[in-house]
Protein backbone atom coordinates (compact mmCIF):
# COMPACT_ATOMS: atom_id res chain seq x y z
CA UNK A 1 0.00 0.00 0.00
CA UNK A 2 1.35 3.39 -0.94
CA UNK A 3 1.88 6.83 1.42
CA UNK A 4 -0.55 8.34 -1.14
CA UNK A 5 -3.08 5.90 -0.94
CA UNK A 6 -2.99 5.58 2.62
CA UNK A 7 -2.71 9.55 3.19
CA UNK A 8 -5.63 10.35 1.04
CA UNK A 9 -7.80 7.34 2.53
CA UNK A 10 -7.37 8.20 5.99
CA UNK A 11 -7.54 11.71 5.44
CA UNK A 12 -11.28 10.70 4.07
CA UNK A 13 -11.64 8.20 6.88
CA UNK A 14 -11.11 10.52 9.59
CA UNK A 15 -13.82 13.23 7.65
CA UNK A 16 -16.52 10.65 8.02
CA UNK A 17 -15.52 9.29 11.53
CA UNK A 18 -15.93 12.86 12.26
CA UNK A 19 -19.23 12.92 10.80
CA UNK A 20 -20.25 9.99 12.60
CA UNK A 21 -19.25 11.36 15.64
CA UNK A 22 -21.02 14.98 15.09
CA UNK A 23 -24.07 13.02 14.15
CA UNK A 24 -24.32 11.53 17.51
CA UNK A 25 -24.01 14.27 19.47
CA UNK A 26 -27.53 15.45 19.01
CA UNK A 27 -29.32 12.27 21.11
CA UNK A 28 -27.61 11.67 24.31
CA UNK A 29 -28.68 8.19 24.19
CA UNK A 30 -26.14 7.90 21.67
CA UNK A 31 -22.82 9.75 22.97
CA UNK A 32 -21.19 6.67 23.71
CA UNK A 33 -21.09 5.71 20.29
CA UNK A 34 -20.32 9.70 19.68
CA UNK A 35 -17.56 9.43 22.20
CA UNK A 36 -16.28 6.05 20.52
CA UNK A 37 -15.75 7.90 16.99
CA UNK A 38 -14.46 10.89 18.32
CA UNK A 39 -11.47 8.65 19.18
CA UNK A 40 -11.66 6.67 16.41
CA UNK A 41 -11.40 10.04 14.51
CA UNK A 42 -8.61 11.72 16.42
CA UNK A 43 -6.49 8.32 15.53
CA UNK A 44 -7.50 9.03 12.20
CA UNK A 45 -6.63 12.61 12.02
CA UNK A 46 -3.38 12.38 13.74
CA UNK A 47 -2.18 9.87 11.43
CA UNK A 48 -3.22 11.49 8.36
CA UNK A 49 -1.60 15.01 9.68
CA UNK A 50 1.49 12.55 10.27
CA UNK A 51 1.86 11.19 6.80
CA UNK A 52 0.98 14.92 5.56
CA UNK A 53 4.13 16.29 7.69
CA UNK A 54 6.85 13.94 6.82
CA UNK A 55 5.45 13.70 3.12
CA UNK A 56 3.15 15.72 1.29
CA UNK A 57 3.70 19.12 3.59
CA UNK A 58 4.85 20.84 0.31
CA UNK A 59 2.02 20.27 -2.25
CA UNK A 60 -0.91 20.74 0.36
CA UNK A 61 -0.94 23.04 3.59
CA UNK A 62 -3.91 22.15 5.24
CA UNK A 63 -4.18 18.10 5.26
CA UNK A 64 -7.94 16.49 5.59
CA UNK A 65 -7.02 15.13 8.93
CA UNK A 66 -7.29 18.88 10.60
CA UNK A 67 -10.89 18.97 9.43
CA UNK A 68 -11.82 15.44 10.83
CA UNK A 69 -10.11 16.52 13.95
CA UNK A 70 -12.34 19.62 14.32
CA UNK A 71 -15.32 17.46 13.66
CA UNK A 72 -14.17 14.23 16.13
CA UNK A 73 -13.92 17.11 18.89
CA UNK A 74 -17.40 18.66 19.05
CA UNK A 75 -18.96 15.57 21.05
CA UNK A 76 -15.60 15.83 22.96
CA UNK A 77 -16.30 19.66 23.98
CA UNK A 78 -20.51 19.05 23.92
CA UNK A 79 -19.76 16.56 26.64
CA UNK A 80 -17.82 18.59 28.65
CA UNK A 81 -20.23 21.60 28.61
CA UNK A 82 -22.96 19.35 29.81
CA UNK A 83 -20.69 18.26 32.71
CA UNK A 84 -20.05 21.75 33.80
CA UNK A 85 -23.13 23.49 32.94
CA UNK A 86 -24.99 21.15 35.40
CA UNK A 87 -22.87 20.62 37.79
CA UNK A 88 -23.88 21.50 41.26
Amino acid sequence: MSHRFLYKLLGYLSIVTGLAAAGCMFRIQNMFYGIAFAILGFILAGINVYLNTKYYSEEETYPKGYFGMVLSSLPVLFMMFVIFKFRK
